[in-house]
C-alpha cells in the first residue's frame, strides 16, 4: 500500500486486514522507484493470490475511512515489489514467500517504523 491517512491507530487497522495463506512470489526485474527514481527495487511479479491480497487490504482500509494518498499506486495501478535492504535484495528470478504483512507508521520528519506485524499462516 502506498501511504494513507486513518484516525486509526496501527493495532486497529492491523485488525482490518485480512488473514490468509503465505503467498509464494517470484521476483523480477529490477527498477527504481520515488519521484527522483533513487529507491532500488525489485518488481515482483503478479500473481491472483498477491493481487487478490491487496485488492482485499485496499477495500478494507477504505471502508474503515483511510484516505490513500496516491490513487495511481493501488489496484490496477499496484506495482509488488521488493525494496532493496541495506543486507541484501531479492535477484531476478528468486523464489520467495510473503510471510507477513506489516503496517509502517511514517511520520514527518522521522524514519519509518514497523508498528505491527500480521503474520500468514
Amino acid at each position: 500500500m502506498p501511504p494513507f491517512q486513518s484516525e486509526l491507530d496501527a493495532d486497529a487497522v492491523a485488525a482490518l486486514l485480512p488473514r490468509g495463506p503465505r503467498i509464494p512470489v517470484v521476483a523480477g526485474c529490477r527498477a527504481s522507484f520515488g519521484h527522483r527514481r533513487a529507491v532500488p527495487v525489485t518488481l515482483i511479479r503478479p500473481n491472483p493470490a498477491l493481487l487478490a491480497l491487496h485488492a482485499a487490504c485496499v477495500d478494507a482500509l477504505e471502508a474503515a475511512g483511510a484516505v490513500v494518498a496516491d490513487q495511481r499506486h493501488i489496484r490496477a495501478g499496484y506495482r509488488p515489489h521488493a525494496s532493496d535492504q541495506r543486507f541484501g535484495a531479492l535477484a531476478p528470478g528468486d523464489h520467495a514467500s510473503l510471510a507477513e504483512l506489516a503496517i509502517v507508521e511514517r511520520t514527518p520528519g522521522s524514519r519509518r517504523r514497523v508498528a505491527v506485524r500480521i503474520p500468514l499462516a
